[in-house]
């Protein structure tokens, strides 16, 4: 009975590259239009806490004046219930390059968006909760930095961890399929679940690092072991 010392190798590589992914920086640009709800606003700024020095939120106020978006601006949200100056304001950011969301209670308040596109989306709630999660899942479909954007903000953790757990079900799913020889797939399996461990730990804000590798090893062994005397 072999340890995949390989295998292991590999998962503990992956997870240096998810503790650089959780430190990538994560700038996100907010305009509030003076329409804009004050639930929708308490709910924003309550959620967009960075939890990590690699996040910053820069936070100004929509009006007449062109919105000015950083080049480094990973996503736009602008908090409106409709006005004269919204559509106008809304494409300009979207010309300077950044995916961007109006949050309004009601999709009446903003015809001019009629379904979402990769650099534009409309969110109309008056649910707390359900505008969260929507967000959450529309920033997630834009970004390239799911688990710095997960580990900085918690309201964004559950759908990236559901999204991690089921690319894993799915990876480990189709090694089952393809591979005929009678476990062989183990090691692929256990690098795979490994990662996943590793990304979700990044994603909850509590990285596990290299020094824990026996931890892993140890998993492995024991999984290795009952699975031989499964099979005896």
């Amino acid at each position: 009975m072999r340890i995949p010392i390989g295998r292991l190798a590999d998962a503990l590589k992956m997870g240096v590259s998810t503790l650089r992914d959780s430190d990538e920086p994560v700038r996100v640009a907010v305009f509030v239009d003076r329409t804009a709800s004050p639930d929708i606003v308490a709910a924003v700024r309550e959620a967009l806490v960075p939890q990590t020095t690699s996040a910053l939120v820069r936070v100004a106020a929509l009006d007449s004046t062109a919105p000015e978006v950083k080049p480094d601006t990973d996503v736009a949200l602008v908090l409106s219930c409709g006005s004269d100056l919204l559509e106008d304001a809304v494409r300009g950011i979207v010309v300077a390059g950044a995916p961007t969301v109006v949050l309004a209670e009601s999709s009446v308040e903003v015809p001019f968006i009629e379904h979402d596109t990769p650099m534009l989306g409309l969110i109309a709630s008056t649910d707390r909760t359900g505008l969260l999660e929507s967000l959450a899942r529309w920033i997630l479909d834009r970004t390239d930095k799911a688990t710095a954007f997960a580990a900085n903000f918690g309201f964004m953790r559950t759908a990236a961890a559901n999204r991690t757990v089921a690319s894993c079900a799915l990876t480990n799913m189709a090694t089952g399929a393809l591979v005929f020889i009678p476990g062989a797939d183990y090691p692929v399996m256990t690098a795979a679940q490994l990662g996943m461990m590793l990304e979700l730990a990044s994603i909850y804000g509590k990285p596990l690092h290299v020094e824990r590798a026996y931890e892993a090893a140890g998993v492995a062994a024991a999984g290795l072991a009952l699975r031989g005397a499964a099979r005896a």
